[in-house]
């Protein structure tokens, strides 16, 4: 059974969700990040599990973005700070997803990237799912999708 963990910043109520995360519970002290499970108490903040890569992602909710229309994405622009490629996938409203790779180009600071976007897929819906590869740490802080709507009224989608 998958294990979730949920925790809640109580300056802004942002939610986050930990899979697989093997703790009953944790919290932050001082600087350090204290999981704990029946084993006992852990530092949390390792780029590394017990020498395996870390796999992160998140993914944002499908969405129209407020346009009843069938669009495309035509580009993905990200500000974000990553050790090594993120992997950027689009899934369409029947899951049909598309990986592209965003790549870094330092790690040290804040940047920004651009991913170009084929121009087969149209949707009303669209979702992202953003992935660290190789276990890299990275935060992203903003996610614009440039895209075309199509027509000006919705059309039927096969």
């Amino acid at each position: 059974m998958e294990k979730l963990t949920l925790n809640i910043n109580l300056s802004n109520f942002a939610i986050t969700q930990y899979c697989n995360y093997n703790f009953n519970s944790f919290a932050q002290i001082g600087n350090n990040y204290i999981g704990a499970s029946e084993t006992g108490l852990f530092i949390l903040g390792d780029e590394k599990d017990a020498g395996a890569d870390i796999d992160a992602f998140f993914e944002l909710v499908t969405s129209d973005f407020g346009a009843a229309n069938a669009k495309r994405i035509r580009s993905i622009h990200a500000g974000f700070q990553a050790k090594d490629n993120l992997l950027v996938t689009l899934k369409d409203h029947e899951n049909n997803s598309r990986d592209y790779v965003l790549s870094y180009t330092h790690y040290d600071r804040q940047g920004s990237g651009k991913v170009a976007v084929s121009r087969d897929g149209i949707s009303r819906y669209w979702s992202l799912k953003v992935a660290n590869t190789n276990g890299a740490y990275f935060a992203v802080d903003s996610i614009e999708l440039i895209m075309v709507i199509l027509g000006k009224k919705p059309r039927r989608i096969p």
